[in-house]
C-alpha cells in the first residue's frame, strides 16, 4: 500500500471546484464519500483515483495514493452537509452506446438527483437494460445521483436523448400512465425491445410525448392514493418486469 500523501492546499482548492456542474464536467472527474459507496464501486472493479481519509478506515485498494486529510477539507471538497470520514476522486460515468437492450426505461425531466439515483439503483437489481434521459434531465454525474445509486450508474448505461429520437429506435414504445390502458398485472413483456416512458415527479408525461405514444399501462393502486413516487413507480416497473 502507498504511504499517505500531504495533500496540497492548491489541490484542495480545485477539488472542491468539482462540487459545482460546469467544473465536474470539463475535468471529468468527481469526489464521492463514504465507505460503503467506494467498497461497493471496488467491489465493481471500478478504483478511485485518489483517497482521501482522516484516519485509515479502508482497506487495501492496491497503488492507489492515500492522502491524510483533516476534517475541514473533507468539509470543503464533499458536497453534503457533513460527509463521512473518507472521500475518494473518481471519473464521472459516461453515457454509453444504445444497442442490444430489451428493457429500457426513458425519463422525461427528471430533476431530483436522488430519484434518479434510486431508479438506477432498482434498475441495476431487477435488470433493466438501459436508461434514456430527456436532454434537460438532472446530471447523472452528480454526487447525490452516484451515491442515491450505490454506484449502479457506473454499471448500467445511460444515454441523454430526445422525445423524438427515442421512438425511433424500433422498440416497442409504452407510457406509464396511471389511467393507462392495460394493468401492470395483465402485462406481458415480449422477445422485442421495449422502452417504457415516464414523466416528470411535477406533471407527468407532458401530452405532446403522452399523444405520439399508443400503448400504456398503469400500476394499480388501493385506496384514494393517486400517485407514487417517480421512483417507486419505476422500482415497481422494474421488478415486476425482473
Amino acid at each position: 500500500m502507498v504511504e499517505n500523501a500531504v495533500l496540497s492546499r492548491a489541490r484542495i482548492g480545485f477539488l472542491a471546484k468539482l462540487k459545482q456542474k460546469k467544473f465536474r464536467q470539463a475535468e471529468g472527474l468527481v469526489v464521492l464519500e463514504g465507505m460503503r459507496l467506494i467498497s461497493q464501486l471496488a467491489a465493481y472493479g471500478i478504483l478511485p483515483l485518489e483517497l482521501y481519509e482522516t484516519r485509515n478506515t479502508l482497506p487495501d485498494l492496491g497503488d492507489v495514493l492515500r492522502y491524510s486529510v483533516k476534517r475541514a477539507d473533507l468539509d470543503r471538497i464533499c458536497d453534503s452537509e457533513h460527509p463521512a470520514a473518507v472521500a475518494a476522486l473518481y471519473p464521472i460515468p459516461r453515457a454509453g452506446a444504445i444497442d442490444n437492450f430489451r428493457k429500457a426505461f426513458y425519463f422525461q425531466e427528471i430533476s431530483d438527483p436522488g430519484n434518479l439515483g434510486t431508479i438506477f439503483r432498482s434498475a441495476e437489481a431487477f435488470g433493466v437494460d438501459l436508461i434514456l434521459l430527456s436532454p434537460n434531465s438532472c446530471e447523472v454525474a452528480s454526487p447525490k445521483v452516484i451515491r442515491a445509486s450505490l454506484g449502479a450508474c457506473y454499471r448500467l448505461p445511460f444515454a441523454y436523448l430526445s422525445i423524438d429520437k427515442a421512438l425511433d429506435l424500433g422498440a416497442c414504445n409504452i407510457a406509464l400512465d396511471m389511467g393507462g390502458d392495460i394493468s401492470l398485472k395483465e402485462f406481458q413483456l415480449g422477445t422485442e425491445p421495449h422502452i417504457f416512458y415516464f414523466g416528470s415527479e411535477a406533471h407527468g408525461l407532458s401530452p405532446e410525448i403522452r399523444g405520439k405514444i399508443k400503448n400504456s399501462i398503469s400500476i394499480p393502486m388501493q385506496g384514494e392514493m393517486e400517485s407514487v413516487n417517480l421512483a417507486i413507480s419505476a422500482s415497481i416497473l422494474a421488478y415486476q418486469l425482473s
